[in-house]
Order: structure tokens, then sequence, then C-alpha cells
């Protein structure tokens, strides 16, 4: 059976996780407080793929002895999943694989890991969010860790919601260590360049580089640098590299060197347009656009004719030919951005997706389609939680399952902590309509019962009681919103 290294010389305890070792004791802290009973707020491990996270994660469980329930994100993205799986383990009992009832209260705990968590703000995952912040605000009785490669993709509510914990990229001296214990315990004979060549190549992913260990030496008795493959690993940060080399360099390698990236041509002439013109000026930068703009006249041939084979020379132009363009090779440091199209369509995406999210919540309980939520409802309750007192706004956002972020989006950060404030210190929830029906009219049994014993006749005076029923249930705490609270 072929079994993958990754997962064969997986850490096993908190003392053999590679990481640095203020994050080993910040993790341990906490793990050692959920021992002793002190409820923690979930840790959300946040750093690029390859450096740890899962693996520290499961070896915390493994040096406590705690059950673990994982679940990826990205495969299983889908709120009533989140519900029922980190929503019942994390406020319920556990009972282990042998049989054995796990409580809480005894110091047994079930650690709840969810992977790739920042892969749940999509489009198709609006719900699993919300999901996951509704479980977090109720403080689970169970250890949480989220793992994220971009936690800034996260809300900032859930964000607020953890405390993070940043994983920074494996040095290459540690990666070493790590690729040479694991060629003594396969009795492969190794020597040092080879292992940093490895080590180099995985630019600071440990998985890839024990992946491509494996690749290189497994059925070998010993490895040669003649067997490492030198092709670099396509990461963002080349990119940079790149683009330094366009412009700060007369190499002809970069053409090359751009053809292993990791971006289409078509994503690529958005970096070199908008860095261009932090390097180069006057007939320098001019020339560079019409070098630039002839790239461009080649992708767009691409996407009208399906020519793939002109990403070459468009690649060519965008690189080498803008690269000779220059006069003279400015030195120094130049910091250089992302594209501000990607940030713009980036935000606009965010806003359409945010917006048909609160649509759903008016159209679900407005029991109407999302186009009728938009043109007839959308406007009027963006009015009122704008302008309408505070309890009235409060019970609106509470009718509607609003988040803050749902409220800030429609009327403003300032007002939406106001509401928020407002609906906390009130109780103020919402209740499913039929929930609400089923007890007001167990309440109107109660009241009918009450008139027959003491002769009250049908009529007005019935009428009353059931009006005055309503008064009552509006007072109580912890207030179950429906249309006739504000209504």
């Amino acid at each position: 059976m072929h079994v993958l290294w990754v997962e064969k010389y997986r850490p096993k305890t908190i003392r053999d996780v590679v990481a640095d070792k203020k994050v080993i004791e910040k993790v341990t802290t906490w793990a050692k407080n959920w021992e002793k009973g002190v409820l923690q707020k979930p840790l959300l491990f946040a750093g690029p793929p390859g450096t740890g996270k899962t693996s520290l994660a499961l070896a915390i469980a493994n040096t406590f002895g705690w059950e673990v329930v994982e679940l990826n994100a990205s495969d299983q993205r889908n709120w009533k999943i989140i519900h029922h799986i980190v929503g019942e383990g994390a406020f319920s009992e556990t009972i282990s694989d042998e049989g054995e009832f796990l409580s809480a209260k005894q110091g047994k705990m079930k650690l709840i890991i969810l992977d790739e968590v920042d892969n749940i703000h999509k489009k198709e995952d609006m719900g699993g969010e919300g999901a996951l912040i509704k479980l977090l605000r109720r403080k689970p009785r169970q250890p949480i860790i989220l793992t994220a490669n971009e936690p800034y993709n996260l809300s900032a509510e859930l964000r607020n919601l953890c405390e993070m914990i940043t994983f920074k990229r494996v040095d290459v001296r540690r990666m070493i260590a790590v690729l040479g214990k694991i060629c003594a315990q396969e009795g492969i004979k190794a020597d040092r360049k080879v292992l940093e060549a490895i080590a180099r190549n995985a630019g600071g992913d440990l998985r890839a580089a024990i992946n491509d260990l494996q690749a290189i030496a497994e059925g070998s008795k010993e490895i040669k640098i003649d067997d490492v493959v030198t092709a670099k690993r396509t990461q963002e940060t080349d990119v940079f590299k790149v683009m330094q080399k366009i412009f700060k360099t007369t190499s002809s390698a970069v053409y090359s060197e751009a053809m292993l990236l990791d971006e289409s041509p078509e994503d690529f002439i958005s970096w070199i347009d908008e860095n261009l013109p932090l390097e180069y000026g006057e007939e320098d930068l001019l020339k560079g656009y019409l070098i630039l703009s002839r790239a461009d006249i080649f992708l767009g041939r691409v996407r009208r004719r399906q020519f793939y084979r002109l990403w070459k020379y468009a690649t060519y132009l965008m690189t080498a030919g803008v690269q000779q363009v220059k006069s003279e090779v400015r030195r120094g440091f130049t910091r250089y951005s992302r594209p501000s199209t990607w940030q713009m369509l980036a935000r606009s995406r965010q806003r359409r997706e945010k917006m048909k999210a609160i649509l759903a919540k008016i159209g679900k309980y407005s029991h109407l389609s999302i186009k009728k939520a938009s043109s007839e409802m959308f406007f009027y309750i963006k009015l009122l939680l704008t302008n309408a007192e505070i309890p009235v706004a409060a019970s609106i956002a509470a009718f509607y399952d609003f988040s803050e972020e749902d409220i800030a989006f429609i009327a403003g950060e300032e007002r939406a902590k106001e509401i928020m404030r407002y609906v906390k210190e009130h109780g103020l929830h919402r209740i499913e309509d039929e929930s609400f029906l089923a007890a007001f009219e167990a309440e109107a049994a109660k009241e009918e019962k009450e008139e027959e014993l003491i002769g009250i006749e049908e009529g007005e005076e019935k009428e009353e009681i059931k009006e005055d029923l309503k008064k009552r249930k509006r007072k109580t705490k912890g207030k179950e919103v429906t249309l006739d609270f504000f209504s």
C-alpha cells in the first residue's frame, strides 16, 4: 500500500511540530486552560500552505488525549454541514471510538478542526460563514481550531470571534533537519546539498518539500544532486521577482521564468500595466505601453479565436519586449502593487454577494422572491434601519436575522453598532413563524379555558384579552421578534 510520507511522518505530539516557539507556547497555554475547564476563544491558524497548521492542531489533540472531529470547509461548504457537524460537536458531549463516554466536565475534550475556512466566504458559502458566526457567538464548550491560508478573506466579525495565530513559511535550515530525519528513517543516503536544493525549491512549504523528497527518493538507497528537479515552484512572490528582472535587469532568462509562473498571460499583463509607471518615465514609459498594447492585441485574438499558441508571443512582448525598451536601468527598491482593477472587481463582487445574501434573508422572512425583495422591500427596510428610532430598527434587524455586517452594509457602521447594542442588551432574536403561532395558539387556548370558567362571553372582551396577551409577550425579556412586534 502506497503511503504518503507527509502523513507517515506527520508530528504525533506538540514536541515534534516544526513551528515558531512562541506559537507552540501560546497554543499549549490555550489547551491547558481548556483542560482546567476555562472556556477559550476558538483559534484561527493563519498562514501559507504547508506551514504546519493542521499538523499542530492534530498534535494538540494527540498530546492532550482529545477526540478529533475534522471537517474540510473547501470540500463540504454547506451551512447545514457546519451546523450539524461543527454545531453539535461543539455543544454536546461525545463517545470515543472505543465506546467510552467523554464528558467535558471530567476534563475530556473533543477538538473540532475546520480546515480551509477561508473558502466558505465565497458566493455559494455565504450561509456557511453566517452559520459559523452564530455558533461561535454561543461560546462553544469544546475547543475549536479554524485554519485559513488567507484569513482576510473572512469577515471581520468572524476573525474577531477567534484568536488569530500567524504561521510563517518554514526556513530552509529547519526543512533540511526534517528531510534528514525522514531519510534516516527510510534508510536513504542523501547529501546535505541535495536536501538543501529540495528545501530551497519548496519556497517555505514543508509539505511540498516532503512530497518532492518522496518523489525523488522512494525506492532508492541514495539520492544525488542530479536527481533533484530544479524547476522553481510558482508562488505569488515569484511574480515580484520576475517584475524586478523585467524592470531592473537585461537578463534574457526573464521570458522563460515568466512562463513558469502560476499566472496566465491575461493576468500577468495586469501586473506589468499596474507597475510600469513606477519604473519607467517619459519616453521609456511611452515605449513600454506601446509594447504592452501589442501584447494585449495578441491576448484579444486568443480570447476571440481560442488560438492559445499566441500566448507565447504576448508573454514575450510583455516581458523581454518591455524590458528592452528602457534607456537605462533604474536601481534601488520599488514597492510593487497588486493590479488595482482586481481589487476594484473583488470589492464589487463582494458587494454583489453581500447584497444578494441580504435580499435572500428579506425574501425568506417576507415570503417574497429575491427580485421582489429588491424592488419592493429593500429600500423601505433601508429607510427604517437608517432613520427609525433604535428600538424599531433593532426589532426589524432581529426579525430579518441581520448580522452587524449586514446592517453596516445597509445603514452604515455607526448605526449598525447602535442597533446591535440594543439587540444584545434587550435579547432580541428571531424565531420562526411556526413556533410563534404554536406558542400563541397555546396561550389563546389557555385564555379561552379561563374565560369559560369565569363566564366571560364571546366577543369584544375576548379580543381585549388576546390583545393584552400580545402586549405581555412584548414585555418579556429575550423578546421573540415577529412582524407584529414592530407593526
